[in-house]
């Protein structure tokens, strides 16, 4: 018989990428986790996961039971939280995926919010846009952060805070300011990969402006980018809520003509997932602050 449980097992099986993984994760011995398994194999009458080069992959039949798993999963989670709710307990889980320029945003909005809400599991993940569109992809999370979301028509995308971005400069900087960014374009910039939301964001001011950068530098991390730029090793363009994490007198904001340019942070949630009562109480919470 299908049960929860097996559902359970399959998908931190999937999530952790291993039986060893996921008998830890589970707090399960692997030969239970492994007999679980090939219990749910033998219910489905097909294989679930097959092994290559050291990696496991889903089937198509394992593709079908894990989305099903998810559905069935996360409908239970957000029955229990409603009953509870009804008793005047509030437990549940909120699982939370953003991309990494947004982890300096999202801990001041959830600090508060677990206060208020002390018995909330909370599973906070950061990575980069590539990282978190592919958890969007598996619906492995409740709610996810972005400035430019994947477009999918099954996505619910709703903008709830300004993400500016600023030019900077090393503290010792003696070049061109009070300039256009076509001004700069011979100096070193370090720049984020293609894929990240600062760099799309860049990427399309540019092009409407036909500038073009001469001597650039990819670097796939907005904190090495800000200690790069303090340590002279040219300017950057990054979003003023990663400054904010530093002293002010590590770089420079230089006064850029139309700078900053503004993207928008926006919570997206999966219409394929039923979102949980605690996943809906977070996301109200973000929406409802002001757009600053």
């Amino acid at each position: 018989m299908l049960t929860f449980r097996l559902l359970e097992v399959f998908q931190q099986v999937v999530d952790c990428g291993s039986v060893t993984a996921a008998s830890n994760a589970l707090q399960l011995s692997q030969p239970t986790v492994s007999l679980q398994l090939k219990k749910l194999n033998s219910i489905v009458g097909m294989p679930l996961l097959e092994h290559f080069q050291g990696s496991q992959h889903l089937t198509e039949a394992g593709i079908a039971v894990y989305r099903c798993a998810q559905e069935i999963l996360s409908s239970k989670e957000k029955l229990e939280s409603q009953l509870s709710a009804l008793r005047g307990v509030e437990i549940g889980s909120l699982k939370l995926a953003v991309v990494t320029t947004a982890k300096y945003i999202i801990p001041p909005l959830l600090s508060p919010f677990c206060k208020e809400h002390p018995n909330i599991d909370v599973r906070f993940t950061v990575g980069n846009r590539a990282q978190i569109a592919e958890r969007l992809m598996q619906n492995r999370d409740d709610l996810y952060i972005f400035t430019y979301p994947p477009q999918d028509e099954e996505l619910i995308c709703e903008p709830f805070l300004a993400n500016p971005l600023v030019v900077i400069a090393p503290p010792d900087y003696d070049g061109p300011d009070n300039c256009a960014l076509s001004e700069l374009t011979e100096r070193k910039f370090l720049l984020r990969e293609y894929g990240s939301g600062t760099r799309r964001t860049l990427d399309e001011y540019c092009d409407k402006r036909d500038i073009t950068f001469t001597n650039t530098m990819v670097i796939e991390s907005n904190e090495a980018i800000r200690l790069a730029v303090s340590a002279g090793l040219g300017l950057a363009v990054l979003s003023k809520h990663t400054l904010a994490q530093s002293s002010d007198d590590q770089v420079r904001i230089l006064n850029i003509t139309d700078f900053p340019i503004v993207s928008t942070w926006q919570v997206v949630t999966n219409r394929r997932r039923p979102i949980s009562v605690a996943a809906q109480a977070f996301r109200q919470s973000i929406l409802n602050k002001p757009r600053t």
